[in-house]
């Protein structure tokens, strides 16, 4: 990483000494003005030094002097997107994998929920994604997790409480940008002291604040959340929703990822009223690699929002000012230098910068560039990501063998369905769900969700099991089973060692053989389709069961080969049969859902019959 002093930053500005680069012939996207405006810009050691406007009369015969000019040819200049929610793990790469795919879809700043590995390997999976995240030009700004597990009684396989939280924060200065999503709401609206004690870490980090996840919270429980210092959220799902949390002084993230699309819903509250974009910001959180590669990330959303008629303009400014002042980036608690201050194009802002053909977003940018040097071009990475220090390489060893599971059978999976009893409804496209009840099985697949931590198989060693078919015995205690409407498998099933936030393996299927050969085919993590007795497709996770040490175009093929025989096993559009199944199990957003205990109505936060 480049560095600047303030005086020669100044000298720069003021064209007494040399710049690095000049842009020149650019049409500069001014998010602050609202406006795009022939001009040139001007970088100094990776932070923009000045900016020259062709339509200010003083500035028309002004220049620098420059070891390197960019002739832009008339193609927009604008600021790096910033993607204000994500979690990497959900793309099934590692961090620095993550970046060089991110970085050619125009994303140079990435705030990033760890809590997946941190689920699964406590502090020490944080670990290897900030270091990781360090060997890439892209600006990764990683928050503390702040529910693991997602619930206090989730049998997850690690907890961060927040005394952790602040030995953490404490080892490694600078490393920590903020609080991760607060998903425990029982534990905020009863103001609990441990959820008040993980708020108060914040205070400790680089931006001091608090992300959210209030899906269609209300009333006073939003008053208690908006209270609690909250700052944004990501769940909204219609206008109404997201109007009252901004009324309420949050910023709003329109999520458009792979499971979840919100921004097309979300669009008129900003048509009706663009001064509200100025509160609302994009957001990914949940993207598979085969779609951010072939349709974008933080791009996708800017084009989804151009043709939801919102003005291009706009759809930038929310891309990159908005996120940016929301966590304090722009010039806020966190922006301590101008490396840190970014959003948008302007002097003393980091230098990320996207050279743009047009304004439709439907390809990648024609050139990246992250603190002022060319990371991707035409879609292809050409930055460098540093080799893996002793460092990580020591805390990846830490990743592997993390799948314990009990001695499973047949019987485990073979029960009958009882008529009006709970059935998780799928809402394709929504992180959401239903709850439905059913008077017979007809359209309706089974679901179970296996204990891999090792507790149920501890729980078997010790005999818990009892004296029947292996695993029977450990059905409501560390195997749940349950019945889910929408996610149609024939002749087969799927399995995932994915499953939010506690990452348990969940297994969908029609037939009891299917079910446990999909299981037993899981190995250290991954996805698994067996049809008919045969494993027809299966994508290896070795990384905590969740991420992959493969490329991201590697693990994107694996995606679509997936994606295929997810469709001849039955799933159908727009349903999507990897990140349609890892959200079956959240216990945190409405409404059933399925805990190694049984099926969870998330609305009363009870197990429902």
């Amino acid at each position: 990483m480049p560095h600047i002093e303030l005086p020669h930053l100044i000298d720069a500005a003021e064209g007494r000494v040399p710049v690095d680069t000049l842009f020149v012939n650019a049409q500069i996207v001014d998010v602050y003005g609202q406006r795009i405006v022939p001009g040139r810009v001007a970088v100094k050691d990776g932070v923009i030094a000045g900016v020259l406007f062709d339509d200010r009369e003083p500035d028309r015969a002004a220049t620098y002097e420059a070891a390197q000019v960019i002739d832009c040819g008339g193609r927009y200049l604008a600021p790096g997107f910033i993607d204000a929610h994500l979690h990497i793990e959900s793309s099934n790469i590692r961090p620095a994998e993550y970046a060089r795919m991110a970085l050619t879809r125009g994303t140079t700043t990435a705030v990033a929920d760890s809590h997946e590995i941190a689920n699964v390997c406590g502090t020490d999976g944080l670990a290897f994604m900030v270091e990781d995240g360090k060997r890439a030009p892209l600006s990764f700004k990683f928050m503390m997790p702040s529910c693991v597990p997602a619930l206090p009684d989730e049998q997850a396989g690690a907890e961060i409480t927040a005394a952790d939280m602040r030995e953490f924060i404490a080892s490694r200065p600078g490393d920590v940008f903020g609080l991760g999503e607060m998903m425990n709401l029982p534990g905020v609206f009863g103001a609990d002291p441990e959820t008040c004690a993980r708020i108060d870490t914040a205070a400790l980090t680089a931006s001091g604040l608090t992300d959210g996840h209030a899906p269609l919270v209300t009333g006073r429980d939003l008053n208690a959340y908006a209270a609690a210092g909250i700052i944004a959220d990501h769940e909204s799902t219609i206008p109404e929703e997201a109007l009252d949390k901004l009324s309420r002084g949050m910023y709003v993230m329109l999520r458009e990822g792979t499971c979840s699309h919100d921004l097309k819903n979300l669009a008129p509250l900003i048509l009706e009223n663009p001064a509200r974009a100025r509160r609302c910001c994009f957001a990914t959180d949940d993207r598979a690699p085969s779609d951010a590669l072939a349709i974008g990330m933080i791009d996708n959303a800017c084009r989804t929002a151009v043709e939801a008629g919102i003005d291009p303009v706009v759809a930038i400014q929310m891309a990159s000012l908005t996120a940016a002042e929301l966590f304090g980036l722009d010039h806020g608690a966190a922006a301590t230098s101008p490396l840190e201050r970014r959003g948008a194009i302007a002097p003393g802002k980091r230098a990320d910068l996207l050279l743009l053909d047009d304004l439709t977003f439907k390809s990648a940018p024609a050139r990246v560039f992250a603190a002022g040097e060319l990371v991707a071009e035409d879609g292809r990475f050409v930055g460098e990501i540093s080799p893996t220090s002793p460092e990580v390489t020591q805390l990846e060893e830490l990743l592997h063998a993390t799948v314990s599971l009990p001695t499973l059978s047949r019987e485990v999976f073979d029960y009958a369905f009882t008529p009006g009893e709970a059935v998780i409804d799928v809402i394709p496209g929504k992180a959401i769900t239903g709850l439905a009840r059913p008077t017979s099985d007809e359209g309706l697949c089974r679901i179970a969700l296996i204990e891999r931590h090792g507790r149920g198989a501890a729980a078997q060693m010790a005999g818990a099991d009892g004296t029947g078919a292996p695993g029977t015995g450990l059905v409501g205690h560390h195997i749940g089973r349950g019945w889910v409407r929408g996610f149609t498998v024939k002749r087969g099933a799927i399995a995932s060692s994915i499953g939010h936030d506690s990452h348990n393996i969940c297994v969908v299927g029609d037939n009891p053989n299917d079910m446990l050969a999909a299981v037993s085919a899981i190995g250290q993590g991954g996805f698994v389709i067996v049809r008919d007795g045969e494993v027809t497709a299966k994508i290896d996770l070795p990384l905590g069961g969740l991420m992959s040490d493969g490329s991201a175009e590697d693990v994107a093929r694996e995606h679509e080969e997936f994606m295929r025989q997810g469709r001849e096993l039955g799933i159908r559009e727009p349903l999507d049969p990897i990140m349609g199944m890892i959200f079956l199990p959240l216990p945190v957003i409405p409404t059933l859902r399925i805990r190694p205990e049984g099926m969870f109505d998330v609305t009363t936060f009870t197990y429902a019959e």
